[in-house]
């Protein structure tokens, strides 16, 4: 359809289903009372759609200037407004809607003048222009309808089109929690960077909410893992040197590498004494000339374990040396090839093997 205009006495309409055609401003030639009385649609003239009148909003999609006669749209063109390109209209219609309330009020023995006259004369002419030119389009009937003609709860959710509440509709505030649907709030509703972290309710990012292998290195603090946190190897893990679990002292000692006792015993024949550094080493005993009998302090789990000794003395003394004689879970026996017993004559030892019984 190619650009056409339309002039009556109630309405000056543009024509066209190129909304891109319309141009802005629009000057319009009608009379009326006051820039309230000028207001402006669009209509689709398709028999099949079920509203084909839009009325647009003054200050929102357009202007006024009453003493020029133009409307001018508040975008760049009438294209440019989403409601008007959705609603696939073909024409914009500016009209006149006067107001049907009483503007002159006669009385008796009042002075008539012109100017009051000429109101009330064009008050009622332009009603009926109206009516008779577009009674059954622009208003079905119904000049310039405001808030005081529609009943309490009157405009139901079938009167009001799809899409018609926008952003502009809605009041600040409006939307409250009970009127967000369950669930309806997800991920592609929630922009970048939305959730803070004072929106995140204390406690509320357990296990459940960690992807795998969320928490790196960088993001535990310093210090923070503490004996509490870590899962320490068990003493049959430590016996089976598998590969689980963290070496912590109490388990070391566990270890098949691990000596089960070491020290330095004297060969005194009077008070035999345990050299200082020694290590799980509770006592000796002088039990014949020739032997020393070594008590663990903690025992071991069993009688299979071996024992390295060697004897120490000064250089002059020669065949000094020991044997293991006897072995048990609380302890051993060492046998010298010697028969004279000095405090200068030693038996250093370290024993390997069976573990500690279970704490």
């Amino acid at each position: 359809m190619a650009l056409t205009t339309t002039t009556a006495l109630s309405y000056y309409q543009v024509e066209s289903s190129t909304i891109s055609e319309w141009p802005n401003p629009i000057t319009f030639s009608l009379d009326a009372l006051n820039v309230d009385d000028i207001e402006v649609c669009v209509i689709d003239t398709n028999p099949l759609i079920a509203q084909p009148i839009l009325s647009l909003i003054k200050g929102v999609d357009y202007n006024i200037d009453f003493a020029a006669k133009t409307v001018t749209c508040t975008s760049a063109a009438w294209s440019d407004l989403s409601k008007i390109t959705s609603h696939s209209a073909d024409q914009l219609r500016i009209f006149r809607a006067t107001s049907t309330t009483e503007l002159v009020d006669f009385t008796n023995g009042a002075v008539l003048n012109a100017d009051d006259l000429n109101l009330a004369y064009k008050q009622n002419l332009f009603a009926t222009q109206e009516m008779n030119e577009d009674a059954a389009l622009t208003r079905g009937g119904v000049q310039n309808i405001s808030t005081a003609q529609l009943a309490d709860s009157a405009v139901g959710t079938t009167q009001i089109a799809n899409n018609a509440v926008d952003q502009n509709k809605l009041a600040d505030d409006a939307v409250s929690t009970a009127k967000i649907q369950a669930s309806a709030v997800n991920a592609s509703r929630l922009a970048t960077d939305a959730v803070e972290t004072a929106k995140i309710q204390n406690n509320a990012v357990d296990v459940n909410k960690l992807a795998d292998n969320a928490v790196e290195t960088v993001k535990i603090k310093d210090d923070a893992v503490t004996y509490a946190k870590v899962a320490p190897a068990s003493k049959a893990q430590m016996e089976g040197q598998s590969a689980a679990g963290v070496v912590t002292p109490d388990v070391l000692k566990n270890s098949p590498l691990v000596p089960k006792c070491y020290g330095s015993v004297t060969y005194d024949g009077g008070s035999p004494s345990v050299a200082a550094g020694s290590y799980n080493v509770q006592s000796v005993a002088n039990t014949s000339t020739t032997q020393r009998t070594i008590t663990f302090n903690t025992a071991l789990s069993d009688a299979n374990y071996f024992v390295l000794v060697t004897g120490t003395s000064p250089s002059a003394v020669t065949n000094f040396y020991a044997t293991v004689i006897q072995k048990s879970t609380s302890g051993f026996v060492i046998d010298a090839a010697v028969t004279n017993e000095a405090d200068y004559l030693n038996f250093d030892f370290v024993v390997f093997g069976s573990t500690y019984p279970n704490p």
